[in-house]
């Protein structure tokens, strides 16, 4: 098996929606938790990250500023719904996810609710196997330390049993 995969949203876990963070890094226009950058590029090490954000073609934007390496972003425009979900995005996750089948997963959104997900009956199984951690940020004041540590805890965890 591979590295457990990270899908990672933009709006509301890297930039908060409200209050700037206590430590901030400024990098043009955005702002950002000045924890983020040594997070990220220790996480894009252990795991391979995709951006699963509407920022989609300025996802690597993000990524040179952060200065770590992603693997990519899911693709929601070019996918044609067949399932009628509440939240846009979980059936690009699905698909996704069923590329990649035999991963483990880290979903990082601040959408991610959990009434959202249980409509796909993929996550809820993932998530039942321990093959799925879902991390719901504040999106006012985006992830939090806790939040990465449990990431990264997560991802060790399932590197060391593989």
């Amino acid at each position: 098996m591979s590295k457990v995969i990270v899908l990672l949203d933009v709006d509301g876990v890297l930039l908060a929606m409200g209050q700037q963070p206590e430590n901030t890094l400024k990098v043009g226009k955005m702002v950002y938790d000045a924890n983020l950058p040594a997070w990220l590029q220790k996480l894009s090490q252990i795991a391979e990250i995709y951006w699963c954000s509407s920022w989609q073609d300025q996802s690597e934007q993000f990524a040179h500023d952060l200065g770590f390496s992603s693997a990519g972003y899911i693709g929601f425009s070019d996918l044609k719904r067949t399932k009628n979900y509440f939240w846009g995005k979980l059936e690009a996750i699905e698909h996704f996810m069923i590329e990649h089948q035999n991963q483990s997963f880290v979903l990082i959104d601040d959408n991610a609710n959990s009434w959202l997900i249980e409509e796909s009956s993929l996550l809820t199984d993932l998530q039942k196997n321990g093959r799925l951690l879902v991390i719901k940020p504040f999106a006012y004041t985006g992830i939090s330390e806790d939040e990465m540590n449990k990431v990264t805890n997560y991802v060790d965890h399932i590197n060391k049993s593989q």
